[in-house]
């Protein structure tokens, strides 16, 4: 197990925080780890069972400089139960809230550099309730078939990662 030798704050922002860590390794050399620091996030599959289909969120994502389709999702507020921010963020990205949210897994996506936690959830039995959108949102809502879904996975136009494992998950476990 590497041990840290120092640890020096490089940035504290808004979203996340990064650090810069001097370590040593199990086998006595030194080296340097440039950690990004989360508070975890929320992503949810929202299902339609009337409609069938599933409500996914176009928006341009600045970092890859292009639109994403993605499921909606959201950071947890400091100290927040991730089940709580499920609802919170549902509400604000698609104007729904679901009554039977079930947890399909807790995944870390980069977890050689970045802390966060991501908690992956099914959504079903939604009912209309509109919040406000963060200042910094612009997204439009999109209503996908199980088939347009995958369809878009294969042909690349679904890349998001949080997105494809949830929909994989999602047909491994309920379908």
């Amino acid at each position: 197990m590497e041990k840290m030798k120092k640890s020096e704050d490089v940035y504290k922002g808004r979203v996340f925080n990064v650090r810069r860590d001097e370590v040593i390794l199990e086998n006595g050399r030194e080296s340097v780890r440039e950690i990004v620091e989360h508070r975890g996030s929320v992503a949810m599959l929202p299902y339609d069972s009337k409609k069938d289909v599933f409500y996914l969120v176009k928006q341009y994502r600045y970092a890859v400089e292009k639109y994403v389709l993605e499921v909606p999702a959201g950071t947890l507020e400091k100290g927040e139960d991730a089940e709580k921010a499920v609802n919170r963020e549902l509400s604000e990205e698609i104007g729904y809230v679901s009554d039977d949210i079930v947890k399909m897994a807790v995944i870390m996506s980069s977890p050689g550099f970045l802390t966060e936690v991501l908690h992956l959830y099914l959504c079903r039995n939604l009912r209309e309730k509109r919040a406000e959108m963060d200042f910094d949102e612009d997204i439009e809502v999109i209503e996908m078939t199980k088939e347009e879904v995958e369809s878009h996975i294969r042909s690349n136009e679904i890349i998001d990662g949080k997105t494809v494992a949830a929909f994989l998950l999602w047909k491994e476990l309920f379908v």
